[in-house]
């Protein structure tokens, strides 16, 4: 539920108190704008805190909310609002066809979409990172996983005044120049074959007419993903961890082929010399 916030889910244990309460307790918060606000003073009439969890998404932005979908925390997506007051999440289509588009990927992969991973290629010095079912982003040379997981600020803020400006998550600055901008692949489409990879593919979508090396990766016009369904559990949800991703070989110059695992115990995510 939600009234102008990021919603609350309640449990169906306590639903079924909160049911015998809540008429009673109501009543004693006309003066609460949202139906969200009542409900949490009747659970905390009835002794029961709220936790904070990182899967509800306020978006009190405006505009582009690349930037912020594209680097979502390491927990399951819950919920996505103020959809209406931005640009639809995918390039050529309308807003609601844009989500029903996402969807897509989350019926495959629910607890996947929008998972960031990050790897790097090696032999071109390139950093890719995977936003599971949404986007991949490919820089044309190495950036600091710290750096790679900040939020692009591609949106502007909701309100005019210097105070909107803060937000409670590192960003960083969106290059104006297309042509030293990372290289964005959105979702074209998700399958899901007889061995139990699930494999989304990516391409580009807005022609540039920029400068092609030997070693840019603005020749690329494909990517493809694989990966196996991610179920959590218990001990998962309460820790979870980024899992890792390695660049494989491809036989095709425009073709790029990642495959996204679990991360070894002792594994790190870093540049490699």
């Amino acid at each position: 539920m939600a009234f102008g916030g990021a919603g609350i889910a309640i449990s169906y244990p306590l639903a079924k108190v909160l049911g015998k309460v809540f008429d009673a307790c109501i009543e004693r918060y006309p003066h609460l704008f949202g139906s969200d606000a009542r409900i949490y003073s009747c659970l905390a009439e009835l002794g029961v805190g709220l936790t904070h969890e990182p899967g509800f998404h306020q978006l009190d932005v405006r505009g582009n909310m690349f930037g912020v979908l594209a680097a979502h925390t390491i927990r399951p997506l819950v919920s996505l609002h103020h959809m209406e007051m931005n640009d639809p999440i995918f390039p050529n289509m309308t807003k609601m066809k844009a989500i029903e588009h996402l969807y897509e990927a989350a019926k495959f992969d629910p607890h996947r979409i929008l998972q960031q991973t990050v790897c790097y290629d090696r032999w071109f010095t390139w950093t890719v990172s995977v936003s599971w079912g949404y986007v991949v982003q490919v820089f044309s040379y190495n950036v600091f996983l710290p750096d790679a997981l900040r939020v692009q600020e591609s949106y502007f803020p909701w309100q005019t005044s210097d105070l909107a400006r803060h937000y409670d998550f590192d960003t960083r600055p969106y290059e104006l120049d297309p042509c030293r901008r990372q290289l964005v692949y959105f979702l074209h489409n998700v399958s899901s074959g007889n061995d139990g990879k699930i494999k989304t593919i990516y391409k580009k979508k807005t022609p540039e007419n920029c400068t092609i090396t030997m070693v840019s990766p603005r020749k690329l016009e494909e990517i493809r993903v694989t990966s196996y369904k991610l179920d959590l559990d218990r001990k998962q949800l309460l820790s979870p961890r980024r899992q890792c991703c390695d660049v494989l070989p491809s036989t095709s110059r425009n073709v790029m082929d990642i495959a996204i695992r679990e991360c070894k115990e002792d594994e790190l995510i870093y540049i490699h010399p």
